[in-house]
């Protein structure tokens, strides 16, 4: 394997790039990653467009994903290494998801308090920042609070909210399409 960037704090975290050169070299990155590290990997995807006239075709392309990790697996017998996590990271194929689980619960009028990345917030990009601006406006419109946190929420997903009262089956349903495996 070799060894392409290292920074690792005392407190043991930090990031490394590897590439691996032997198939042994997955049984080594199997026993690195934990559950909860992010990963940025090259890998194959189905893409389905549509035309202009509707009509819908796929293909399959390269693109590089950037994972939290949620379950790892090592297949022995292949040396293939399977990581299933949530995209964290949007690129030109695969879009981020997020806490859609907070939109869901603001549409349910059971968001108590939003928490927002200032970074999503000011956003760059002027959809995405109007896509999180109209959220919290509908926060505020139903009676929620906002707070706009400086760093602590980029790590995860940008925005997340403690709700007045569980919402059922929103956790499940964004599982299964938001998850990607690799």
């Amino acid at each position: 394997m070799k060894l392409v960037h290292k920074d690792i704090e005392k407190d043991n975290a930090g990031q490394v790039t590897l590439i691996p050169e032997e198939a042994e070299d997955m049984w080594h990155t199997y026993n690195l990653l934990q559950v909860g590290d992010s990963l940025r990997a090259s890998t194959i995807r189905k893409v389905q467009t549509e035309s202009s006239t509707g009509s819908v075709g796929s293909s399959r392309v390269r693109t590089t994903l950037t994972l939290c990790v949620e379950t790892i697996d090592f297949d022995s017998q292949a040396c293939r290494l399977r990581v299933k996590g949530t995209n964290i990271q949007e690129n030109q194929y695969v879009k981020v998801r997020v806490l859609a689980h907070v939109e869901r619960a603001s549409e349910a009028l059971a968001v108590d308090i939003m928490l927002i990345s200032d970074q999503l917030f000011r956003h760059q990009d002027i959809a995405t920042r109007s896509r999180y601006v109209r959220l919290v406006d509908n926060v505020k419109e139903n009676g929620g609070n906002v707070r706009i946190i400086l760093d602590q929420l980029n790590q995860l997903s940008g925005v997340a909210a403690i709700l007045r009262f569980p919402i059922a089956d929103v956790s499940e349903a964004e599982e299964d399409s938001s998850s990607d495996e690799d």
